[in-house]
């Protein structure tokens, strides 16, 4: 009988010992089975593709955000120019026109000083927030300008 029970024991270990190797190899298999996977089926390279492209995408963005701003500041200096030798003109010009601009150039300055204030903006890390200062910016350059010709249409009349 001590016999039987000596057996059985040793049956019973020698089971909890296979099934320890068995979920052991298991565990093992699960690690590294996805890995393997991605070998056999060339995904592993789709990874650094990845990678690659963010890196290409984020270079790309920078290029374009110092494109932009190097085009905006040969604007920006374009329409200083302009107004520079719009308030010439009016110094040159009779009391009547200077009465008539006045109002017009204050105008024309405060939307330069709110396009100096937008372009800080352009500094934005983030994509959307880069396209929205971008926006703005456009659009107080249109204004810029649209202010000058306006002021300049006076002077044409006159």
């Amino acid at each position: 009988m001590e016999m039987k029970l000596t057996e059985r024991k040793g049956e019973k270990m020698k089971k909890s010992k296979y099934l320890s190797v068995v979920v052991c190899v298991s565990f093992v298999a699960v690690l590294f089975f996805p890995g393997i996977l991605k070998k056999a089926w060339g995904q592993e390279k789709e990874g650094k593709t990845t990678v690659e492209e963010k890196s290409t995408t984020k270079e790309k963005f920078s290029e374009e955000k110092a494109e932009y701003k190097d085009k905006v500041k040969e604007q920006l200096a374009e329409l200083d120019k302009k107004i520079g030798e719009l308030e010439a003109k009016i110094k040159e010009s009779g009391s009547k026109i200077k009465a008539d601009v006045k109002q017009d150039m204050k105008d024309l300055k405060k939307k330069r000083m709110a396009l100096k204030k937008d372009m800080k903006k352009l500094e934005a890390k983030g994509r959307e927030k880069w396209e929205t200062a971008k926006q703005r910016v456009d659009a107080a350059i249109d204004e810029v300008e649209e202010a000058y010709h306006k002021i300049l249409d006076k002077f044409k009349s006159e």
